[in-house]
C-alpha cells in the first residue's frame, strides 16, 4: 500500500478482506445489540413485544446442567416465546440482568454468542432470589436483520439470597448444606 498523499491502493482481495473484516464487526454490533435489547426489555417485562428480538421459528430453551432441556422449559416459534414472556412476570416479578464475558463468532449469515450471567431477581413476589448461570445463542440474519434463532440458558446455580449458593445451590435442591 503507498503512503504519503497517494490514495492508498489495494488489490480485489484486499478489498474483500477489509469488507469482510468490516462485515463481521457490523454483524458483531448488531449481534451485541439484539442481546442488549433482550436483557433491557426482560427487566422491563416488555412481554410480547420480546418475540420481536426472535424469528418466526426460533427456539427458546432452559439447559440442566448436562446440557439436557428441562421438561417444560422450551419454546418453539416466536408467538409461543412472545406469549411465555408475557406469562414471565407472573413467575418472576423482578429481575435484573447482568452479562459479562461476551464471546460473539460471526459466520457469513449465522453468529454464535456466549456470555455469563448474573441476576438477582424476585420470584412471585414472595423470594428473593439470586441466579447465575451462560447464554449460548444462536443468530440469524435474514434480509439484512440480526435475530436470535436459538437461545439456551443454562442456570448454574439458583438460590435463595439469604441461603446463598454456598448452601443451596438450586431451589429444587431439598434441604441446603448445614455449615
Amino acid at each position: 500500500m503507498s503512503q504519503g498523499s497517494d490514495p492508498i491502493k489495494m488489490n480485489d482481495a484486499e478489498i474483500q478482506d477489509v469488507v469482510a473484516r468490516l462485515d463481521r464487526l457490523e454483524a458483531r454490533d448488531a449481534v451485541r445489540a439484539v442481546k442488549a435489547h433482550y436483557m433491557q426489555w426482560a427487566d422491563e417485562k416488555r412481554r410480547l413485544g420480546m418475540g420481536e428480538l426472535f424469528w418466526e421459528d426460533a427456539v427458546w430453551e432452559e439447559l440442566d446442567l448436562s446440557g439436557e432441556t428441562i421438561p417444560g422449559c422450551r419454546w418453539e416459534g416466536r408467538d409461543a416465546i412472545a406469549d411465555m414472556f408475557d406469562h414471565s412476570p407472573d413467575r418472576l416479578w423482578f429481575t435484573v440482568h447482568y452479562l459479562t464475558n461476551e464471546a460473539i463468532t460471526v459466520t457469513g449469515d449465522t453468529a454464535v454468542g456466549r456470555w455469563k450471567l448474573l441476576e438477582p431477581c424476585t420470584i412471585r413476589d414472595e423470594m428473593a432470589v439470586w441466579q447465575g448461570g451462560h447464554y449460548v445463542d444462536d443468530f440469524e440474519r435474514r434480509d439484512g436483520e440480526w435475530k436470535i434463532s436459538h437461545l439456551r440458558l443454562t442456570l448454574d446455580f439458583q438460590t435463595p439470597y439469604d441461603d446463598g449458593w454456598l448452601r443451596r445451590r438450586h431451589l429444587s435442591d431439598a434441604v441446603a448444606v448445614q455449615s
